[in-house]
């Protein structure tokens, strides 16, 4: 081996281990930032050179910068994390559908039933009072009131839920379009023989985050680049992304898509399909039960009214307002707001007759047939029970998710954590490759002063 091919072996060392210890540097420097994953610089042997003796070593060499991943893990990191977004989502906003109704309390629909009921039931036991009528109509006013007011809030979080989803999709699309730039780079570096580990994590720190917003995999492609899939539809195929919009669906609430596409994506998790959900199915149909009871009350309750006679011999008048069939439209009909003395007690005009309101008053335990065979004050009582056993529910699985990820993400930062005890130890050994190569160094130019000196 010549004087020149041992200061080449040197140099090489000096820049390999210099390379080295600012890896590990790197390392300890980001020891406590969200997201990093630890890096190495991988070495091997320089390819020898042929002599006619014999292949002479020609030193060390670094082969690339990798870093400490676990793709499975990240898949795995990431399927989690869309259940327990999608079943945390559903857990607060199923939370404040439960709060609307504000049940029990006295001042729910409940308590207005039993104070319409218990009105009904005054009136029976006194059949020609004025003052009986007046408090049986504000008694069904507050009934309807309550109602309204629990089904304009429901709505009113239903186009809250419309404007969540439009966040979403627009952190989605720019999510999107970030992992399409850095792929595009990191394509680039890669197409050079290196490596972009900083920007690998970058890009794994966009995919984390869009998992919890949608339901997310991940497949890695050969030259650095990935196909990125948000529920069943491919958002990004390496430097291209797609866009998602919001669309309204017949018969309310909102779903989103692919830009050009005319079908619906399915979100498959996250916030956007805890949102999806409830915008199509849940509100939705929580409001639905509300209109069912509010019909069943209207038809039921005029059915009976009608066909009693008020004290002035009219017969046929509504109690309600026969078109208001649903929660938003439920009222008094006109004839009882214009005058609450044509509020009917009996089946004839007889001051003393209350048939009608013992019919009326017993409506508290009456079979209703469009009530799933229940009565008004049980199907009502069943419709609370389904919002809290859903948010039950929800509660329960995003405890069980929020354990499951916490149990990957330690996984997850045990294979690519720093640990700066590891560090410095590593530290360590490449500060004395360093201080070898360069006694190396010092070796070699005094073979050359020796040299010299022979000249």
């Amino acid at each position: 081996m010549s004087i020149n091919n041992l200061m080449s072996i040197a140099r090489t060392a000096l820049m390999t281990h210099q390379q080295a210890i600012d890896i590990t540097g790197h390392n300890i420097a980001n020891a406590n930032t969200p997201g990093y994953s630890r890096q190495r610089l991988e070495l091997a042997a320089a390819v020898p050179l042929r002599t006619p003796i014999g292949t002479l070593g020609r030193g060390v060499s670094a082969t690339g910068i990798m870093s400490y991943r676990d793709v499975l893990l990240d898949a795995a990191y990431r399927r989690e994390q869309s259940a327990f977004s999608h079943a945390d989502t559903l857990r607060g906003l199923m939370g404040g559908v439960e709060e609307v109704f504000a049940e029990p309390s006295d001042v729910g629909i409940s308590a207005a039933l039993d104070a319409m009921f218990n009105a009904f039931s005054d009136l029976s036991q006194t059949p020609a009072s004025a003052a009986a009528r007046v408090a049986v109509r504000d008694a069904v006013q507050q009934l309807v009131n309550r109602i309204h007011d629990v089904d304009g809030r429901l709505a009113t979080q239903q186009t809250e839920i419309g404007g969540q989803i439009s966040a979403t999709v627009d952190r989605i699309n720019q999510i999107g379009q970030q992992v399409a730039a850095l792929t595009l780079d990191i394509v680039a570096a890669s197409a050079g023989g290196g490596a972009a580990p900083d920007l690998q994590d970058a890009r794994d720190g966009l995919l984390d985050e869009l998992a919890t917003l949608v339901g997310t995999r991940v497949l890695p492609r050969g030259d650095g680049s990935v196909a990125v899939i948000v529920g069943d539809a491919l958002l990004v195929e390496g430097a291209y992304p797609q866009t998602l919009d919001v669309r309204t669906v017949p018969g309310g609430g909102f779903a989103a898509g692919i830009v050009g596409s005319p079908r619906n994506i399915k979100p498959g998790g996250g916030v956007l399909g805890a949102l999806s959900d409830l915008s199509t199915g849940g509100i939705p149909g929580v409001r639905s039960e509300l209109d069912r009871l509010a019909a069943g009350l209207v038809t039921t309750i005029n059915t009976i009214h009608a066909a009693g006679t008020t004290l002035g011999g009219a017969t046929g008048v509504d109690l309600f307002n026969p078109a208001g069939l649903t929660a938003g439209t439920i009222g008094l009909s006109a004839a009882i707001i214009a005058n609450p003395q044509d509020i009917v007690s009996g089946a004839t005009s007889q001051p003393g007759d209350n048939t009608v309101a013992l019919q009326l008053s017993g409506l508290r335990s009456t079979a209703i047939a469009s009530l799933n065979g229940g009565s008004a004050t049980e199907f009502f009582a069943g419709l609370v029970s389904s919002v809290a056993s859903m948010v039950r529910d929800a509660d329960q699985s995003a405890r069980i998710g929020d354990q499951i990820v916490a149990g990957i993400v330690a996984r997850r930062e045990s294979v690519r954590g720093v640990s700066t005890d590891e560090e410095m130890v590593k530290l360590i050994v490449q500060q004395q490759a360093f201080s070898a190569a360069a006694r190396l160094v010092m070796v070699a130019d005094e073979l050359m002063q020796d040299v010299l000196r022979m000249v």
